[in-house]
């Protein structure tokens, strides 16, 4: 074991809250208060000098050898060659460890900066195509052209005639101020029907009257009793 690796281990082990001098410290209060404060100090200078001594400690030279490499292959092969189903499970454990050590330190990473540059390929390989239709088809011209068009005056059938509830606050209740004369609960904003309004989308809604909504023609009601030669009798001079 490392000494970086040992002073970390203490560390961690003085940073327990169920090791052993806390347990004992635990009848008195404030002898536990001194514990727990020393043993965070220790800790947090042992992290510090385990960083430190990591920086100048000489690399352990690994135990992995070609020879090694070369025996545990063979107790892979005997194990998948035993055939019993847990030896043979094991065995497939350990072609798999001898791949990952002799796979380059590097790989890892090369093999996903490659599959990162596929998914940007894959990604612009998409995108281009709709980019490339809204440009042909010049879908921000014609944005923009429907956009100043856009009529801001509305028709008299187009906005409510008469309604208690708000125009530009829909469910908001109005109050009546006079005739023809409504004011929103929400924003206090005035609305009069009949000289007309502008809405906060600036749409400008033309005045009118439900007086006019509905057109009633009906004929005199003694008109039914009428026949062709009373009502030709009656404009003889």
């Amino acid at each position: 074991m490392r000494i970086a690796e040992m002073l970390q281990a203490i560390a961690s082990w003085l940073e327990d809250p169920n090791n052993e001098a806390l347990l004992i410290a635990e009848y008195d209060e404030n002898c536990l208060e001194v514990v727990a404060s020393s043993c965070i100090e220790a800790a947090s200078l042992l992290r510090k000098a385990a960083d430190t001594v990591d920086l100048i400690e000489p690399e352990q030279e690994s135990t992995i050898t070609p020879e090694s490499i070369e025996t545990l292959a063979e107790i892979a092969k005997t194990f998948d060659e035993s055939g019993d189903p847990g030896l043979m499970a094991q065995a497939s454990v350990i072609d798999e460890l001898i791949l990952t050590i002799a796979t380059p330190p590097k790989s890892f990473a090369q093999k996903r900066a490659a599959e990162d540059k596929k998914i940007e390929y894959l990604k612009e390989k998409y995108e281009n195509p709709a980019k490339q239709l809204r440009e042909d088809n010049k879908i921000s011209e014609a944005e923009k052209a429907i956009k100043e068009s856009k009529m801001t005056e509305a028709t008299i059938l187009e906005g409510s005639l008469s309604t208690r509830s708000c125009p530009d606050h829909p469910g908001a209740q109005m109050a009546r101020k006079g005739d023809h004369l409504w004011q929103c609960e929400m924003d206090k904003k005035t609305y009069n029907y009949q000289a007309g309004f502008e809405l906060a989308n600036g749409m400008k809604v033309p005045g009118g009257d439900v007086a006019n909504q509905t057109k009633m023609e009906t004929p005199e009601s003694h008109a039914i009793f009428d026949t062709r030669e009373s009502r030709l009798g009656g404009y003889q001079p």
